[in-house]
């Protein structure tokens, strides 16, 4: 039809993406916030299907770059209070579990909020059972 008409290959392609708006709701974009060197970055991500959006949404993606941005700070914020409390609680510990806590530090790259309890062993006498009572059959 067009070749009837005589159009350019420009007008051609004008007139393929001259159609009214219709929304599609994929693809989508999704962002999530990173730490970089100290600053809070956000990543973009387009996702094409429903199943898509839903395992990058399980994994920390947002719809808004705004949301993602306070979602990574309101994160950083809350690893920074955690690590001072630790240090508070550092402070008031004995020397021996202030060793042990610093063996944990150091075996470990990311930072602890707080050092996992080691299970303890019990120490004392197992627990005697009861005699088990015979009825004759008389």
């Amino acid at each position: 039809m067009d070749n009837e008409l005589g159009l350019s290959d420009r007008e051609k392609e004008l007139r393929k993406w001259n159609a009214p708006y219709v929304y599609r709701e994929f693809p989508k974009m999704l962002f999530r916030g990173t730490l970089t060197a100290g600053r809070v970055d956000v990543e973009q991500r387009i996702v094409g299907s429903e199943a898509e959006e839903r395992a990058a949404t399980d994994t920390g993606w947002l719809p808004t770059s705004t949301r993602a941005y306070e979602a990574e700070s309101a994160r950083q914020e809350a690893l920074g209070t955690a690590a001072a409390e630790r240090a508070g609680g550092d402070r008031r510990m004995s020397a021996k579990a202030r060793a042990e806590a610093q063996a944990i530090d150091e075996a470990t790259v990311r930072h602890l909020p707080e050092i996992p309890e080691r299970p303890r062993r019990k120490r004392g006498r197992k627990p005697k059972t009861k005699p088990v009572l015979q009825v004759s059959g008389d």
